[in-house]
Formats: structure tokens, C-alpha cells, sequence
């Protein structure tokens, strides 16, 4: 709970930060916290798995994207379109080399490269049943300068530029709504 807290509110420092319209703003705030809602469809061997996953159950695990988008996409609510749109598009990458289908640059929606960077940034920060959480200045050393699996070419460069001015702001909003 507390990390979907967290999302909306990093991804509305962004909105703001970036000086986007504040239509956009709350959009993001209320449509960011459906990114993972795809995983109610990941069988929970898969989804809690303490080890890396076999080529069989990566494909499983990405396709929360399509089937997060296929539960939202009827939706006709502001909210609800975007969060289709960042259900769909939050683990495409600026170089190309995400998925599900290997977007690239602006062909992905800005909420989506603004929800990435956020994810990434919580996904280091927090224990997760695969790894031990890592503290804000790593988090920020990773994605502004690369680790060989997170590289900053797979972020907007204006995105990664405005994150980067904002970490201070994530570190407090993380430290807020801490629970692990």
C-alpha cells in the first residue's frame, strides 16, 4: 500500500516540477497507483518468487502490462484512460529496449516515462522478495549513472534531468511513507 502512496506522490512532484497542466497533474496523481493492477493476474509462485526468474516466468511476469491496459481499457474516466496508458506503457524504455512492445522515445506516453523513473526509483528503494532495499543516494547513483541493468538511456532525458533535481523531494516522500 504504502509503495502505491508513494507512486502518486512522486509522479505528481514530477507533473509539477515539469510545470505540466494541472489537469495532467491530478490525472497522474489518481492514475499512477493502477500501473501494476495486471499482477492480480500473475499467479503468486511467480509474483512473490524469492529467486530470478526462468525465461517462462519473465514472460508471465511482463504481461501484467497488456493485462493491467486489457482491465482499464474500457474505462472512460480521465483516471482511468491514463492509468490504462501507464498500465500499458511504465516499463518501456527511452532507448527501445523495453517492453511489451519496445517503444522507444517519445512513442511512449509522457505519464508513462514520468511513472518509470518513479517505479524504478521505489523499486530500489524497497525490500523486495528478490533483493534488500538500498539507500536514496545509491537509488539516485544508479539511475542518473547506470549499474549494467538500470542505465539513465533508458529514461527521457528531460524526465531524468527533472528527477534528478527533485531527488531530494523523492527522499523525503519516501522517508513520509516509508513501511518496510
Amino acid at each position: 500500500g504504502h509503495h502505491i502512496r508513494r507512486i502518486s506522490y512522486y509522479c505528481k512532484e514530477m507533473a509539477e516540477a515539469m510545470d505540466l497542466p494541472a489537469d495532467f497533474r491530478s490525472a497522474i496523481f489518481h492514475a499512477s497507483p493502477m500501473h501494476d493492477i495486471g499482477k492480480i493476474g500473475i499467479a503468486d509462485h511467480v509474483l512473490l518468487k524469492p529467486g530470478s526468474f526462468t525465461p517462462r516466468e519473465w514472460v508471465i511476469m511482463r504481461s501484467h502490462c497488456t493485462q493491467g491496459a486489457s482491465i482499464l481499457g474500457s474505462g472512460t474516466s480521465p483516471y482511468i484512460r491514463m492509468g490504462a496508458e501507464i498500465a500499458l506503457n511504465h516499463h518501456e524504455r527511452w532507448d527501445g529496449s523495453g517492453y511489451p512492445n519496445g517503444l522507444k522515445g517519445e512513442a511512449i506516453p509522457l505519464a508513462a516515462r514520468i511513472m518509470q523513473i518513479c517505479d524504478v526509483y521505489d523499486a530500489l528503494r524497497s525490500k523486495r522478495p528478490y533483493k534488500l532495499p538500498i539507500d536514496h543516494t545509491r537509488a539516485v547513483e544508479i539511475i542518473t549513472q547506470g549499474d549494467g541493468r538500470v542505465e539513465p538511456g533508458h529514461f527521457d532525458p528531460q524526465v531524468l534531468a527533472c528527477f534528478a533535481a527533485q531527488a531530494d523531494r523523492f527522499a523525503a516522500i519516501y522517508e513520509q511513507h516509508f513501511d518496510d
